[in-house]
């Protein structure tokens, strides 16, 4: 298995990593008092963020599609050696991308009543 085909699908990889955990950084930013506007409160500007929380994910589950369709192999057995070396990770990648995905949509639709609840 050559060595440049490896490395670039790793480096899709960790762009699908970095795309998840910048979808959870954007909520965590939200409640930054430095980063929101000052006409906006905490509860509401969170629940923005689940809009963005969202566009990433759906960007990730994009490139976790385009990423299996390219490491699973043809009809010769050794076409499959990319698809037994990568077939955790891309396991892991659409189930974390899944929870992402549908915290997003929590968050969008409820963020403002969950922070309403925390500050209680």
């Amino acid at each position: 298995m050559p060595v440049a085909i490896t490395t670039k699908l790793k480096a899709e990889l960790y762009l699908i990593a970095f795309l998840c955990v910048s979808a959870v950084a954007v909520e965590l930013l939200s409640l930054c008092s430095a980063l929101r506007p000052s006409s906006e409160s905490v509860a509401s500007w969170f629940q923005r963020s689940g809009a963005i929380t969202s566009i990433f994910a759906v960007f990730a589950q994009y490139r976790i599609g385009n990423f299996l369709e390219s490491i699973q192999g043809g009809t010769f057995a050794e076409s499959w050696s990319l698809y037994h070396l990568f077939k955790t990770h891309q396991y892991v990648l659409s189930w974390v991308i899944v929870a992402i995905t549908i915290w997003g949509a929590f968050v969008w639709g409820y963020g403002d009543l969950l922070v309403r609840c925390i500050e209680r």
